[in-house]
Formats: structure tokens, sequence, C-alpha cells
């Protein structure tokens, strides 16, 4: 990807009310290289009048009508010259100013962009499918909503308005010259020229490979360490921590070394231009003392000079800006990948009210009303649903109706389709074809009009690196967070007496991914978090498998008491938990074998029979 394609793709990443500031404030910048233009051709001008003072000499021709267009030709040259640097001293004085707060201006601007780019990708990837989501690797995701964000706005736009800025001073400082000098002027447009494109060629369009393997290897040193932390038991075990340690090194080792070649691409340039402009004095001095008089040569060298000391940095900041965006748009590939495939040109954070963003006060209401007016009943309609890249569906012809307040076992075999069941309920998959209804709506219009009422406990319960608290309330901001509630839901979950025994009670920390607690007591916790909000409707996943028999049953005598207010449905291979369930569906290949009570199932479908008989039921 070239300068010019990396500054249109950022920019596609702004709105069109913020191009208009951006393009504003850019504006401003190149404005202030008027003043600096005048400043550095006034100092050329007070050094080839003083170098005339000095040597007694006539002054050059262009000094000469320099001044009398100034309409200084009959004043003192001295007072001439004091008064032309002390212009000249303002004028830069006030450029810096203007820049500095310029340039603090932009950042400030330019960051805040980012940060609403970032939340932008993060509304439309949380709005997908979860078989879209599920398809994202975890560390590709966080890198592209913030180093590759950063890398699109701040650092790819910041420098195309030092890029823009300085190209606008370089085209102004050619024409003033111009206007002293043709000659000085032609010679330098041609001189800087083949050395500019030579070091463009030479390194800028080795930048944008760099950046793409810089951002490669930041991704894979967040895998590697999370595989290690996720693993870490099994690393123990196994003795491979070292391996980790290992690749880690290596990872960081090979980052270290490409950001030292991206550092070293970008100083070559100051050491090539002092070079060329030192050269360039030379060349040009010994044409000009070949050709005019001593006092006008050295006049023309001065211009070149006090030129070239501003050309030379302006050429730098060009050269730096373009090796910055080609390697920063390597860094923001993967984002500009993800803001084409969910055209963020017409996603904005207003569209997150789509996919439940739901105001605090609202989630408050709704818990201490007990979701009124929800009922919690289940209907499916000859539902089907396929995974993409497979042949065979999911679910097929998949029909069941559950009254409020009942409760629905979900069985089969591995694979038979139980959990795809399960999110098809809670809305999480839309079916292909045909109908699912929750209280009487569609999944996502009961999550969207009750929140809370409908709850989920998945069998590996993830957890925050929180309090207690943070988890049982996943999510909700700490002033609605209400701690009877919470204790409420901990004690039905039979993790009361556990906390009430530690010392910090509600405000234990467990640990990333729960660390800190055991199989069982992570699967409380989540049943609790479930419980908190009081749902109408509740999906249990395997939620019990780590528990202790006591336990199991204990959980399982909460949930008899929720019956006739709570819809439950739970997916179990442990089929002594669902014996007493109102409604029994048998899965086997997607399809419903059978479906009624426990005993009903039994007669209908031989291999479901045959597993209760194994288990002694």
């Amino acid at each position: 990807m070239n300068v010019r394609e990396a500054i249109r793709a950022s920019l596609k990443l702004l709105t069109s009310r913020d191009r208009r500031r951006l393009a504003l404030i850019t504006i401003a910048q190149m404005l202030t290289s008027i003043l600096d233009l005048v400043g550095i051709l006034l100092l050329g001008l007070v050094t080839a009048l003083s170098l005339s003072v000095m040597s007694s000499a006539p002054q050059p021709a262009i000094v000469g009508s320099t001044l009398e267009f100034l309409g200084l030709s009959n004043s003192d040259p001295v007072t001439v010259a004091l008064a032309l640097a002390a212009v000249a001293g303002f004028l830069l004085i006030l450029k810096s100013i203007l820049n500095l707060l310029l340039t603090r201006r932009i950042l400030r601007f330019l960051a805040n962009r980012q940060a609403l780019v970032s939340g932008r990708l993060a509304a439309g990837l949380l709005s997908r499918p979860l078989l879209q989501v599920q398809q994202q690797s975890s560390q590709q995701t966080v890198y592209t909503l913030t180093g590759g964000v950063s890398a699109a706005t701040v650092t790819i736009l910041s420098q195309a308005t030092i890029a823009l800025t300085e190209t606008a001073l370089l085209v102004v400082l050619a024409v003033g010259v111009l206007a002293l000098s043709p000659v000085v002027t032609v010679f330098a447009i041609v001189f800087f020229a083949i050395i500019s494109i030579a070091l463009q060629r030479a390194i800028a369009v080795k930048a944008g490979s760099r950046g793409q393997r810089s951002a490669h290897l930041s991704v894979q040193g967040i895998a590697t360490i999370q595989e290690a932390l996720r693993t870490y038991r099994e690393a123990v075990v196994s003795q491979r921590r070292g391996l980790y340690v290992e690749r880690f090194q290596y990872l960081c080792r090979q980052l270290a070394i490409n950001s030292t070649d991206i550092q070293f691409a970008a100083m070559i340039p100051k050491y090539v231009l002092e070079i060329a402009l030192v050269v360039g004095a030379g060349l040009l001095a010994l044409s000009q003392l070949l050709t005019k008089d001593l006092p006008s040569a050295v006049a023309i060298i001065a211009v070149f000079l006090a030129a070239g000391s501003r050309i030379v940095p302006s050429i730098l900041r060009l050269q730096g800006a373009s090796i910055g965006i080609r390697t920063a748009a390597g860094q923001a590939a993967p984002t500009y990948e993800l803001a084409r495939e969910l055209d963020l040109e017409h996603l904005t954070l207003a569209n997150a009210d789509s996919f439940g963003s739901v105001n605090p006060a609202t989630i408050r209401a709704h818990l201490e009303k007990g979701h009124d007016g929800f009922d919690g009943s289940i209907s499916i309609s000859n539902a089907y649903l396929s995974y993409p890249g497979t042949d065979t569906p999911a679910l097929a012809a998949v029909s069941l109706d559950l009254p409020a307040g009942e409760s629905l076992a979900i069985v089969g075999s591995t694979g038979a389709g139980k959990s795809t069941l399960a999110d098809l309920i809670l809305g999480v998959l839309i079916p292909d074809a045909g109908v699912t209804l929750i209280g009487g709506l569609t999944p996502a219009e009961a999550l969207a009009n009750w929140p809370g009422a409908v709850a989920y406990v998945p069998q590996d319960v993830a957890m925050a690196n929180g309090t207690v608290r943070e988890n049982v309330a996943l999510g909700l901001p700490v002033e609605i967070i209400d701690d009877d509630w919470v204790w409420d839901a901990l004690n039905r979950a039979h993790l009361g007496q556990f906390l009430q025994d530690s010392r910090e009670g509600l405000d234990t920390v467990i640990g990333e991914n729960g660390i800190k607690l055991s199989g069982g007591q992570l699967q409380r916790l989540g049943i609790a978090r479930a419980l908190y909000t009081r749902p109408r409707l509740l999906v249990l996943d395997e939620a019990t498998s780590a528990l202790d028999a006591e336990t199991e049953q204990s959980i399982a005598q909460t949930l008899q008491e929720l019956e006739g207010a709570v819809t439950t449905v739970t997916i179990a291979h442990r089929l002594a938990t669902i014996r007493h369930c109102d409604l029994v569906v048998y899965l086997e290949g997607g399809r419903v074998q059978a479906q009624g009570s426990f005993s009903e199932v039994r007669a209908l479908a031989p291999q479901f029979d045959r597993q209760a008989r194994l288990l002694g039921l």
C-alpha cells in the first residue's frame, strides 16, 4: 500500500464531519509556512547584506532589488540588517508557537478519533452473529481494535498533515527563492529532488512490509503469553514452561530487530541530506565563482544555504512522514480489512442500540419490576440451521412448545445439536428457516425489551479478573449493583457460606479466568450470575458438570423451587438431573427423535432408554 492509498484508507475511518475538521486544522498548519518562509528569506537577505557591509563591496543585485522592493534602498544597511533580523526572529518564533499549538490540537483531535473509531469497530464486531465472531482470533481482534486503529488514525493522519504542511512549505519556499535567485531555485529543486526520489525508492518502499511484520510479531507474542497462562498447569506438569519462554523471547527479539530496522531506516535521510547540503553548496560555489564576482557569488551561496537550512529539515520531515505512513499502513492492515468488512463508513455508535446497548437505569428498572409482562414461554416451529462450510444441517425440522414456568430438558449424544438448539432459544443463533419465539417475541426483541429476563449458564463459565461482586453482576455499572441481590444469588447458588467465611466477602478477587476458584465454585458463581437478574427464562448448558453430587442436588433443589415462576431449559448428560422435567427433547443428528415426558421419551427412543437403564433409572 502506497502513501496515498494509506491516507485515503485512514480518512475513510473518519466521519465526513471529522474529515472537514482535520482539513481545517491542516490548512491552518500550512498557512504558518508563510511565516517560516518570510523569516528564512529575511535571514538570507540579512546574511547577504551583512557580507556586503563587512567587505565594503557594492551590494549584490539580488540584495539591492529586494531592498528597493521593500522601500529600504536609501536606509542605513546596518540598521536595515538589524531590523530585518529582528523581524525574521519574531516571525520564526511566532511560527513555532503557532505550530506547537496546532500540533497539540491535531494530536488531541486524532486521539479522540482513535477512541471513536475503536468504539465503532467494536460495535460492529459485537453486532455480528455468533458464527462470525467465533471465527475471529482474540489476539488479532485485540490488536486490530487497539494498535491497528492507533496506526491508522493517530500515526498515519498526523504524518499526513506533516507531509502536506512540509510540501506546502517547500512549494512556497521555492516560489520565494525563485524571486530572489532563479539559479539557486532550479539548482536546489533538481538537486534535492534527485536525492529525495532515491531515498524514497531505497527506504520507504520496504517500510510497509516491516510494519506488517511488526503487527504479526505483536499478535504472536500476545498469543504465546495467553496460551501459556491458559495452559499453565499442563505446562508445569509437562515441563514446557521453558518452551513458551523461548518462543516468546524469540518473538520479542525479532520484534526488536524489526523495530530497529524501522528506526534506522528513518535516520538515513538525515545524514544523506546533511551531506547533500554541503555537497550542493560546494558545487554551487564552484559554478558561481567561475561566472560571477565574489560578492554576488557569496550572496547567491548565502541564499542557497539559508534556503537549504530550511529545505533539508522539511525534506527530512517529509521523508520521515512517508516512511512512517508506509510502516503504519502495514500495521493498520488488519484494521482496514475489518473496517471494509463492517462497512464502517455507514456504521455509527448509535447502531449499538440495535444489538443490546441498554441504559443502566432501564436495566435497574426492569430488575426492580421483576420483568412483569414477560412470561418466558418457548415456541419453535420447523427450525433449520446450518453452519457455514457444512452440508449437513446442525438442526433440521425442529419444533417444540413449552409453556411459561415449565422445564425443558434437551438430551442426546455428543454432536446431536443440543447446544445449537440452546443458542437458537437464546437468540445467539438465527435459524435459516423456521420461527423461534420466547415470550411471544423473537429472541432479539425479547432480549432488547426485557433486559435480564433471559439468563444463561454455560458449562465453562467465563470470568473477569475482578471481584465476586463484579462477576455476579457481570458488565453492569457499579452504581446499579445491589449487594443484597448479589448475596441472595450467591446463597441460592450455594456459594454464600464460602464467601461469608472470607474476609473480603463480595470484594474477593477471583483472578483472571477465576484461577483462584475451583471448577465447582466457578460453576456456582456462573449460576449466581444468572440468578442475580431474577430471570423468567433460564438456560443451563451442562451447568452442574463440575459439581459434586451433594452440591448438584442442592442446585437441583434451587431450580425446582423456581418452577412455575421461571422457565428452565437444561442440557445435561446426567439423566438423573432431568427426570422431573416437564418436557424432554431427544436429539439425534440435529433432528428431534422424540419428545414428551421422561418416560415417554424412553418409550419412543430406544437409545435413550438404554442410557437410562445403564444408569439404573
